[in-house]
């Protein structure tokens, strides 16, 4: 066997090993490296914040999102709202005077979406792992307490129409009032560094840099009620703030 005849051979093993192993690398390695990291994201979501996102792998969906929550409240604030209404019929004045203490939950409808997305990685590039979530929004408003005062003319009194509407009146204010609150950039600031805690642990042995990303979606109407039946709601307030 001539030199040449063993150089060609040579170089055709060495060819025939580099061509296995990068074989190996992108379709069992990475593969499996991702599948790994996107269950262990999955699973450190769930513990973390109490339910199991969407996880994705190059746009294939490998785990759907479970749905025993359906919503995130990460803050509460509590406020005061006053509502007082009159009415005067031949001279005679009707008066109603409500005073109501509401309770806001602020954080995320899980409804619209909380999706991972893993992207895998190549030689020289890093993996990317983007956690999608809806913007926070005000999830409810509620109640806590409301006295009523109602003071009746001699020949024009309140009727139980006329505390229904007032009623009516103040809840329409709280819902106002509600609106302009300034603590949602506040929760999505929390739960961004609540996932950032939780993850960036998990990621330290992998070549995989994460981001977290807000949805734009339309806003979803503020819902008030006195109370949230069988809503689905887990809760993560770390303090209650009063205005």
């Amino acid at each position: 066997m001539s030199d040449t005849t063993i150089i060609v051979i040579s170089i055709l093993v060495f060819l025939l090993i580099i061509f296995g192993v990068t074989a190996w690398l992108v379709f069992y390695y990475f593969p499996k490296k991702t599948m790994s990291v996107a269950n262990e994201l999955a699973q450190t979501v769930k513990n973390s914040l109490g339910f199991s996102p969407q996880v994705t792998i190059n746009q294939k969906v490998i785990s759907k999102r479970t749905n025993e929550i359906l919503e995130l409240a990460m803050i509460e604030q509590d406020f005061d709202v006053e509502h007082e209404t009159s009415h005067t019929w031949m001279r005679s004045e009707k008066k109603i005077t409500l005073r109501g203490t509401y309770r806001a939950k602020i954080g995320f409808n899980l409804q619209k979406g909380f999706n991972i997305e893993v992207h895998r990685g190549g030689f020289l590039r890093r993996g990317q792992i983007v956690l999608q979530l809806p913007r926070a929004e005000i999830l409810s408003v509620e109640p806590l307490e409301v006295q009523k005062s109602k003071i009746s003319g001699l020949i024009n009194w309140v009727t139980n129409k006329d505390m229904e509407e007032a009623t009516r009146g103040l809840a329409e204010l709280a819902q106002d009032k509600a609106s302009k609150l300034d603590m949602l950039e506040d929760a999505e600031k929390r739960i961004e560094n609540r996932l950032n805690d939780a993850l960036l642990p998990k990621l330290a042995g992998y070549r995989f840099e994460h981001t977290v990303r807000f949805l734009e979606l339309s806003p979803r109407g503020i819902e008030l009620s006195k109370e949230d039946g069988d809503k689905k709601v887990l809760e993560l307030p770390e303090e209650i703030h009063e205005s």
